[in-house]
């Protein structure tokens, strides 16, 4: 007896992305192969809130979780590429977590895990004499521009 299976495999990608609070980050999703300009595409964050849905090839924010209104966006003119990528504006600590972009009636799955750091600060710091190297140069030019002002007049 012979068995043969009609279902179509699942394909699955992982993908760590990394992000700076305050700033945007790129979500990749895409598929190699060509796929219709009005596919649906499904992205949903770990708790399977929704993020962005692509239905008939346009974004559709119907059902999209209100954390995510106004800062996802995706690129229309990508969906014939097969580009569902999505861009996330305004990155937040909680939006550290993993993704998923499912695009329908081809079964393809990316799981997108997005880690979130904190915006380093940058701070402006004084040199003086006792700072290492830099106030040993310091007092050097400080010295040879005395040595300079004294053998010259």
């Amino acid at each position: 007896m012979f068995l043969a299976s009609t279902v179509s495999p699942v394909i699955c990608q992982d993908l760590t992305v990394n992000g700076t609070v305050g700033r945007n980050v790129l979500l990749p999703c895409s598929y190699n192969e060509s796929v219709l300009e009005r596919v649906n595409v499904s992205w949903t964050d770990q708790d399977d809130a929704a993020v962005l849905n692509i239905r008939g090839g346009r974004e559709d924010s119907t059902f999209q979780d209100q954390k995510y209104k106004g800062r996802v966006k995706s690129f229309q003119e990508e969906y014939k590429k097969g580009n569902f990528s999505i861009k996330m504006k305004d990155l937040k600590v909680e939006d550290a977590q993993k993704y998923e972009c499912f695009i329908h009636k081809i079964d393809h799955r990316m799981f997108i895990k997005l880690t979130v750091s904190e915006q380093p600060e940058v701070e402006e710091k004084m040199i003086s004499p006792s700072d290492g190297a830099a106030g040993r140069n310091l007092v050097h030019i400080l010295l040879l521009s005395a040595l300079c002002l004294l053998l010259c007049f």
